[in-house]
């Protein structure tokens, strides 16, 4: 009996809910050539008669492959972009301060976006906004985190990569297993 009282309650509350969300005002005005809508009665606002109430189901971010979210992948197409070297964790010896940086994006890179690169969060220029290989200048000894993105014409992000975190190293003429150090054999 008392599990029934609670779903009679549950269903009135649920009830009265839906009822009053079907009962909303909305008021609409024009504010310097601007026009506005509320739920709120403003100054000069007319009310707005709605005919039919559109009910909408929100549904889950696309993802890539990676399993970040891309808010705006599925409206462009894009099921993946990664970064394929270097590689995760990767230690590059004696680049000579130039990283070369090859990406993978799937489907192919749509006409009006662009790709965007970034090195320790700061922008890389990417030659046209469309190569999937790129050399990065000057990027000495440490550890960084690359990161891609794919941008809409509206400047929308519409899918990212993974960061890609990766070290340099830098052999030393003063190491004395160089053959090259001073004093070597």
């Amino acid at each position: 009996m008392r599990y029934s009282h609670r779903m009679h309650r549950l269903l009135l509350t649920w009830l009265l809910l839906s009822a009053a969300a079907g009962a909303t005002e909305v008021y609409r005005w024009v504010e310097n050539g601007q026009v506005h809508y509320s739920d709120r009665p403003q100054e000069d606002a007319e009310r707005v008669e709605l005919k039919d109430r559109t009910t909408a189901f929100e549904t889950p971010a696309a993802r890539s492959r990676s399993g970040r979210e891309a808010p705006a992948a599925a409206d462009a197409g894009y099921e993946s972009l990664e970064i394929v070297s270097p590689g995760q964790e990767e230690v590059l010896w004696n680049i000579g301060g130039r990283l070369d940086v090859t990406l993978s994006l799937q489907p192919s890179l749509q006409r009006g976006h662009r790709l965007e690169l970034f090195l320790d969060d700061k922008p890389v220029p990417v030659p046209g906004g469309n190569r999937l290989r790129v050399t990065v200048p000057d990027v000495y000894r440490g550890v960084h985190v690359l990161k891609a993105r794919v941008v809409g014409r509206n400047g929308r992000v519409l899918i990212e990569s993974e960061p890609r975190t990766f070290a340099v190293q830098q052999t030393s003429i003063l190491n004395p297993n160089n053959p090259n150090a001073p004093g070597s054999p």
